[in-house]
């Protein structure tokens, strides 16, 4: 169990999104009364764009979603990012993981699009247990696919994590590690991606 110093999580169901040609401008998210939020340009309405899905693999790196946050809590030092999709939606205990990073220093408040294993912070295992990658949604089952994507602040980085990228770190390594910090707040980006 998380020891959580604040008792409200916010949750993010992106706001309707104006596009331009090629450019997606996000409109102002739900901000809950914490005020620490998760977006990303690369969700509209809800809903991953299909310029994001079933990214090309490159030596089995994947290219991963843009994300950025504000009003985390002046506490944090550092945060963790989790993102995963639960293949049955009516089985919370079988679920699939498609982004693990931790380690990433208080300063920091965007990750730029295919930017998540580049940075000095650490990631873990892709979907497949293979590589160290982000895993972009690319679902074989027509259809809605729901994704939750979760940004941990950190009173501080877990010491039984390791200070480099590793595939022997997956979600339940992490949310393990996690339980021994205090959690100081945590913010939600639900989104789906519709496969036809």
């Amino acid at each position: 169990m998380f020891i959580l110093a604040c008792s409200k999580e916010t949750v993010v169901t992106p706001a309707a999104t104006t596009n331009t040609g090629t450019t997606t401008t996000p409109s102002t998210p739900t901000v809950s009364a914490t005020g620490f939020k998760l977006t990303s340009t690369a969700i509209a309405n809800g809903v991953l764009l299909d310029a994001f899905k079933c990214e090309k693999k490159v030596n089995g790196i994947e290219n991963s979603i843009p994300l950025a946050w504000e009003n985390a809590p002046a506490k944090a030092t550092s945060f963790a990012i989790t993102m995963i999709h639960y293949p049955n939606s009516s089985d919370s205990t079988k679920y699939s993981s498609y982004l693990l990073l931790w380690g990433i220093d208080k300063a920091v408040n965007k990750i730029l699009y295919a930017e998540a294993n580049k940075g000095t912070w650490f990631m873990g295992v892709n979907k497949d247990g293979n590589n160290i990658s982000y895993t972009s949604p690319c679902s074989a089952g027509v259809g809605t696919h729901q994704y939750i994507l979760t940004i941990y602040a950190l009173s501080e980085t877990p010491a039984s994590l390791p200070t480099k990228s590793s595939t022997a770190v997956t979600y339940d390594v992490l949310t393990k590690a996690m339980s021994t910090v205090t959690v100081l707040d945590k913010a939600k980006l639900i989104f789906n991606s519709v496969s036809p």
